[in-house]
């Protein structure tokens, strides 16, 4: 693991850090084949209906995408498929108030040939709003299936890009062959970030709000200048097309929000400034750094969907005689992540409706993550609230989506007990009416028709001797697998002597093994994900730093039995 740690401790400095899109592949079926039915009937569930709204022993009807009926009382159709619900709690569809869920990266734009000019071209510096995210969205990105099988039913997804990437869409997370079946609603939102043109203007934070003020009192002359020529145009001159300024003129008219993705309580700051002296609908969307923002927040009425993303939990240096420094760092380090914890509690305390955002975050870790908001304050109900009934409403979907009501989309979540317990796990999820069926043992999706699980556990059970090669050296050590209680866990051990690491989002399906882990890299957690195939007792494989852009094979074989 030292080398590891050391290669990746030396990428910090040398290795610009970008995004990236797992290869994971999806596990919702590509066939597209059709349903032998349109309407599902779940009986003898305890249905939620709402936050705070809980029916028991209630039956809920899809057909056609919609949902029909929901009571204790209720005609089942007789095309119907019938879903036993004992022990099961249905929840309302989640919405993901932010994200890049199904839209995949596009490559970096080509640096051009002279960056040094105060005006570099649009592609380049990432002024971009007239692009769509429509575009950016592929059918198969392995997101979706990702997003949907933790409960999310709606994303607002906005697209890949610099300062000003485009305009953002709702979609739903179903399958389907084609992009525009996903589309709930198109240009629900601006999508901005303080996020340069690297050796290029604007490549500050300075030089982008300067840049952002100028093209959006750009957009408003030239909108009134088109209004003045459309009313009358004699002896006015005929305005030139500008699809940059003209992408401004919904958020000048107030039909769109401008989503602002900032992190940190410097950032949305200075996103409250620009929309005090510009005047736009702001929602400041990934917020993780809240704690110290409610007053502003409520004064200029700005909407807010806070981070799932959360740091992990420090830990106290082990050492008996840590000096004074050392112990105000620790100290430093824990009130950090306890006011970060607690932020969300304190900001509904304050009176701050607000929705979750996943943009930052790990599928795998949602659930822990929302269990942690809860467990220091925020109740099952507000949480509840922030992944339905809150987003829905700070989205403007509240009529189509987050309760389980009459005539609302078909987007619910059937989980086998309380969602909000750690050992629950999610046994269906219905989305635009479609089921989606899983294994409640490992998490995997079921095959239409088949009811055992889709991988044989045994197969990766054990000790696996590994071996991986960085340009720091060879690593070697053991990779462990175990089932207990039908729950998969894995452990990753190094011949060097470094601490064990735990084994996380463990996947086996269809002889494709994968998994993630975490190593700190010079104060910096570092994610690596591993994807490979298992044939008998060998494990070939490819680990991603996506922090990076860095890839490496790794062997690893099973000892034997």
């Amino acid at each position: 693991m030292k080398i590891l740690r050391k290669t990746l401790f030396r990428l910090l400095f040398i290795l610009p850090l970008i995004g990236f899109t797992s290869n994971i592949k999806a596990q919702s079926d590509p066939t597209g084949e059709s349903p032998a039915t349109r309407t599902y009937a779940i009986t003898n569930a305890t249905i939620v209906q709402a936050p705070g709204k809980l029916m028991e022993e209630g039956t809920i009807v899809i057909t056609d995408g919609l949902i029909t009926a929901v009571g204790k009382n209720v005609n089942i159709p007789v095309t119907a498929e019938v879903i036993d619900g004992t022990d099961m709690f249905v929840y309302p569809g989640f919405i993901d108030g932010m994200s890049n869920t199904g839209a995949e990266r596009p490559a970096n734009p080509e640096r051009p040939d002279n960056l040094f000019t105060p005006d570099p071209p649009n592609y380049y510096a990432g002024i971009t709003p007239e692009n769509q995210v429509v575009d950016q969205i592929k059918v198969d990105e392995n997101s979706i299936e990702a997003m949907r099988k933790v409960g999310f039913t709606i994303s607002h997804t906005v697209p890949y890009g610099r300062m000003l990437p485009g305009s953002g869409a709702l979609i739903l997370l179903r399958d389907a062959d084609h992009p525009d079946k996903l589309i709930l609603t198109e240009g629900s939102s601006l999508y901005s970030q303080f996020s340069g043109a690297p050796g290029a203007y604007p490549g500050n934070t300075l030089g982008i709000m300067a840049k952002f003020r100028n093209l959006y009192k750009n957009a408003e002359l030239s909108k009134n200048h088109s209004e003045l020529y459309a009313s009358n145009p004699e002896g006015v001159a005929r305005p030139t097309r500008d699809r940059v300024s003209e992408a401004f003129y919904p958020v000048i008219e107030k039909r769109q929000s401008i989503f602002y993705n900032a992190s940190n309580s410097l950032e949305a700051r200075r996103a409250m400034r620009l929309q005090k002296e510009l005047g736009f609908n702001l929602v400041l969307g990934n917020l993780q750094e809240g704690w110290d923002l409610a007053d502003e927040i409520k004064s200029t009425n700005t909407k807010v969907f806070m981070s799932l993303e959360l740091p992990k939990e420090p830990k106290s240096s082990k050492e008996e005689d840590k000096s004074d420094e050392v112990k105000r760092l620790e100290e430093r380090r824990m009130e950090f992540y306890k006011k970060y914890i607690s932020q969300y509690a304190e900001l509904q305390n304050a009176g701050i409706k607000f929705g979750f955002s996943s943009i930052d975050a790990r599928s795998s870790q949602l659930k822990d993550n929302l269990l942690t908001i809860i467990e220091n304050g925020l109740s099952e109900d507000q949480a509840l609230a922030a992944l339905t009934t809150n987003s829905a409403e700070l989205l403007g979907i509240s009529k189509i989506a987050g309760t389980l009501d009459e005539g609302k989309i078909g987007n619910l979540i059937v989980s086998k007990g309380p969602y909000f317990e750690k050992k629950s796990q999610i046994k269906y999820v219905f989305v635009d009416g479609e089921k989606h069926e899983y294994d409640v043992k490992d998490g995997s999706k079921v095959k239409e028709g088949d009811e055992t699980p889709v991988a044989d556990l045994d197969a990766i059970l054990g000790a696996w001797n590994y071996e991986f090669t960085t340009p720091q050296g060879t690593q070697t050590g053991k990779f462990i697998f175990t089932n207990e209680s039908d729950i998969l866990s894995g452990t990753m051990t190094s011949s060097d002597g470094t601490p064990d690491t735990d084994l996380q989002n463990i996947s086996f399906l269809n002889g494709e093994l994968s998994f993630d882990f975490s190593i700190d890299a010079g104060g910096q957690s570092v994610d690596i994900v591993v994807v490979g195939v298992v044939d008998g007792n060998n494990y070939e494989a490819e680990a991603s730093v996506a922090a990076f852009n860095f890839t490496f094979p790794i062997q690893a074989t099973k000892d034997e039995a």
